[in-house]
């Protein structure tokens, strides 16, 4: 039999020499060889069983021989175990045939299988039940949802055609004693029992074919059960439902659904209900070895529970569940009325009815977010069994995904978690009210808008259409905790970012949620705000300032041209200032606890999965290394300065530990301190203050926004008084006094007097000078220039002189009557600065303005009486 052999042989042939085998021991071995040799079937035509009878027939002969010597002559140890082992095979053996000739016997006159095309899909003409109504809906929504293919695709797929009868010696590699459950050495239990094999391809072949019956008619389904009483299995109750949930899996859920949840005839809910009828026979016949316990498990189908709440195919799951619950709810009928109520049809489906409202939640979540229930990256099968896990799926990602395809706006979504809460309409569908037919089709109905995964970044926008509720509104206690979903907001955000570096709103909208977990001081705050820097923000500041050698998260192609972009690298910049700066608040500021608290939990019995610790915050609080405050400053110090410096090479020079910035844990370094003070430093902070002046617009300034250069200013020693008077002095430079004038008398006392009456009183002097010089042009006006006093004149004139025309530009013109209010705020602050020579100089500007104001007002009186 040997593949590669050149001996013309038929089936009388390997007979024959079968025959001459001596040994015993061979004889088994022979035996099982035999029974899995394809080439009998193949290349001598042999089909069924029947040859396998013959060999099994002389095997009984030589055993009865063997047997009749023993009991002549006597034996040993040895012989005995020989004569034990070769009994053992033929009864394995036996059991074999009598169960594939069953199973043959009705292959051969039962040559067609009910299709998909089957019968007609005119539901609503058939009689069905809620439960079976909502299992077809949902088998309609799932067709064409994105989650069919990603989420619903079969576990394990039969690749052979069930269609044709199964060939003997593939009924018997299913049933390898190799392979055999609870076996002893010649693949039989202490009970006589044949399990299938433990290798899934062997096993879902004969599986296929042996609930094949299933799929025809009740009166055919008998002979699944006949099959495995054959085997010795028709009381491993356990083992019937295992079998049984694993073939289940390999059909469509429509082929489940028209055969099996409507008519009086269902052969799945037939064969099911006998199962569990016949464990209540056991337990009458042998209630020492089969006790109460026992059957309620049965009678509960625990073991196919189980089962299913481990599929991913959740419709299938769902369709499949109906008919268990179907079969349990007769049969635990009619044993409550045999056991007076002992074993209840009430507590027998109320596990199934519990896991198909479970199932129901987790078709909304699945469908509504079309697969997409992993949004931070995690990749795990989407089953009852591993939601109910704490630590495997985060509801709070559901439903910030969810509001994500419906707005950016944080506030907007606030104001709907806010709504949720409150709602009186708004329930639980893992509860008995997700069973009404009000509520299961406000269900069905936010399932079923198509929501395309291009709306996370394009979000469809809120609606008042009552028809597509939020997942808010079916899990609104977690609305209580608006900060573990804006930092979910802020991972998914930054996460669609990274795809895509050139829509920067996807960033900033991640850095307004994270505003908002800041501001409620939640523990996570901190390590939200690290991890969106340190897998977003870090690498491409790193690219920036020293190129891709080391930066493998990122795409050089797609970033290189967006880093050249001054637009996009300005507000890049921005975007990365803004959150060290938070980081930075963060990390010295006191947090609160953001657990669940324990009372939280008191609608656990009704909102399933209950409320819990958030998986992935946990994670990420629990990783996060600790923050250094002169790293954060450095880091800070140096996104500020990149956009003021030719090239980052002059950086090197006042930057320590320049070339260690923006690693992977940079930011939990202890940076060596930075030189304080330099002019090159001080030059940096003054420009930048003047294009924070040069960009103010408003009317009225009635706060600074500019905290990224005081951090900057503080890092490099240059306290926020500085930084406050070169603002209010070059928003006088450029004749804002008006915007800043409530501004700058708050703020007095938190300004370097004695530098802004330095710089103000240049600025005064250039305005003087020029209004002397406009009113020298003017006939009218000679005279009030003959007013002033000579040295004062002088003195503006050589400090005015020092300044170049193109400097002088920087210094915007206004009115003699502004810049006599400035001289004279300027005076009052002189009261506070220990300088003789200064306090004279302003007292003498401040006698100057008054003095031209006064005559050139007068002036114009007089021009106006003339007229």
């Amino acid at each position: 039999l040997a593949p590669e052999t050149n001996i013309t042989f038929n089936f009388q042939t390997v007979f024959m020499t079968f025959k001459q085998i001596r040994a015993l021991s061979d004889l088994g071995e022979g035996l099982d060889i035999l029974s899995k040799c394809s080439e009998l079937e193949d290349k001598m035509v042999v089909t069924g069983s029947d040859f396998h009878s013959q060999i099994v027939s002389h095997c009984k002969y030589r055993l009865e021989l063997a047997k009749q010597l023993e009991i002549n002559e006597g034996s040993g140890m040895i012989r005995k175990a020989v004569i034990s082992d070769l009994s053992s095979k033929i009864a394995y053996h036996e059991r074999l045939i009598n169960a594939y000739n069953d199973l043959h016997h009705f292959e051969l006159k039962n040559d067609r299988r009910i299709s998909d095309a089957d019968d007609s899909d005119d539901w609503e003409a058939r009689r069905l039940s809620a439960w079976a109504s909502e299992a077809v809906t949902w088998i309609s929504l799932s067709d064409g949802n994105e989650a069919q293919k990603t989420r619903f695709a079969s576990s394990f797929s039969v690749s052979e055609n069930n269609e044709k009868p199964l060939r003997f010696s593939k009924f018997a590699q299913a049933c390898s004693p190799a392979n055999v459950k609870k076996k002893n050495r010649r693949g039989l239990d202490c009970n006589g029992r044949v399990y299938l094999s433990g290798i899934k391809k062997d096993r879902m072949l004969l599986l296929g074919h042996v609930f094949r019956p299933l799929l025809h008619d009740v009166f055919v389904y008998r002979v699944t059960n006949s099959v495995f009483n054959r085997l010795g299995i028709s009381e491993d109750f356990e083992a019937l439902q295992q079998y049984f949930g694993e073939w289940a899996m390999t059909l469509s859920p429509i082929t489940v659904a028209k055969s099996n949840l409507s008519g009086t005839w269902r052969p799945m809910v037939r064969f099911l209900q006998d199962l569990v009828m016949s464990a209540y026979d056991m337990s009458q016949q042998s209630p020492e070895t089969f006790d109460a316990l026992a059957l309620e498990k049965v009678v509960q189908l625990e073991t196919l529970l189980k089962f299913v709440t481990e599929v991913e195919d959740l419709p299938k799951a769902f369709t499949i569940s109906v008919v268990c619950l179907d079969a349990v709810n007769v049969a635990s009928k009619l044993i409550e009325e045999r056991t007076y109520g002992k074993v209840t049809q009430v507590e027998s489906v109320l596990p199934w009815e519990n896991l198909l409202r479970n199932l129901r939640l987790c078709l909304l979540v699945c469908l509504r977010l079309t697969g997409d229930v992993s949004p931070t990256g995690a990749v795990n099968p989407f089953t009852v069994k591993s939601v109910n896990q704490p630590d495997v799926f985060s509801t709070y990602a559901w439903i910030a995904r969810d509001e994500l395809s419906l707005s950016h706006d944080n506030q907007v979504l606030l104001a709907l978690e806010s709504a949720c809460l409150s709602s009186s309409e708004a329930f639980y569908p893992s509860s008995i009210d997700g069973d009404t037919v009000t509520h299961k089709r406000s269900i069905l109905e936010s399932c079923s808008c198509h929501r395309p995964s291009s709306s996370l970044r394009n979000p469809t926008g809120l609606t008042n259409d009552d028809h597509s509720r939020p997942l808010i509104f079916y899990l609104k206690d977690h609305a209580n905790y608006p900060a573990h979903l804006a930092a979910h907001r802020a991972l998914i955000l930054a996460g669609l970012w990274g795809q895509t570096p050139d829509n920067l709103d996807l960033i900033k909208s991640s850095i307004a949620a994270l505003k908002i977990v800041l501001d409620y001081s939640a523990s996570f705050s901190l390590a939200a705000l690290v991890e969106v820097y340190q897998s977003r923000i870090r690498p491409v500041c790193r690219a920036m300032i020293f190129g891709f050698d080391d930066v493998h998260e990122l795409s050089q192609d797609v970033v290189l041209p967006l880093i050249n972009d001054p637009l996009w690298i300005r507000d890049f910049s921005t975007i990365t200032k803004m959150i060290l700066s938070m980081i930075s608040t963060c990390e010295s500021a006191t947090m609160v606890s953001s657990s669940i608290s324990s009372s939280a939990t008191d609608t656990e019995h009704e909102m399933w999965p209950p409320l819990r610790e958030d998986p992935v915050l946990k994670s990420l609080e629990s990783k996060r290394r600790s923050v250094h405050p002169s790293s954060v400053d450095l880091h800070h110090a140096v996104i500020f300065a990149v956009p003021l410096m030719n090239d980052t090479k002059s950086l090197e020079a006042i930057i320590p530990s320049f070339f260690d910035l923006f690693l992977l844990g940079s930011l939990s370094l202890e940076m060596p301190p930075m030189p304080q003070g330099t002019d090159q430093q001080r030059t940096m902070i003054d420009e930048a203050i003047l294009v924070q002046a040069t960009k103010a617009s408003n009317s009225i300034i009635d706060r600074f926004d500019f905290e990224d250069i005081e951090w900057v200013a503080k890092a490099w020693g240059l306290d926020s008084k500085y930084v406050h008077t070169r603002y209010f002095v070059e928003m006088i430079r450029l004749g804002k006094d008006s915007s800043i004038d409530d501004l700058l008398g708050s703020c007095i006392n938190s300004l370097d007097k004695e530098l802004f009456v330095n710089e103000v009183r240049e600025i005064l002097c250039v305005r003087l000078d020029a209004t002397i010089a406009s009113l020298k042009k003017s006939r009218n006006y000679r005279i009030v220039v003959s007013l002033l006093d000579a040295d004062t004149s002088r003195y503006v004139h050589d400090i005015a002189a020092k300044f170049t025309p193109s400097k002088s530009e920087n210094y915007a013109p206004v009115s003699l009557f502004t810049t006599h209010s400035l001289v004279m705020r300027t005076q009052s602050m002189c009261e506070d600065i220990d300088d003789e020579v200064k306090r004279k100089d302003i007292d003498a500007l401040c006698l100057m303005s008054g003095t031209l104001l006064k005559a050139v007002q007068a002036q114009e009186q007089q021009a106006a009486i003339d007229i």
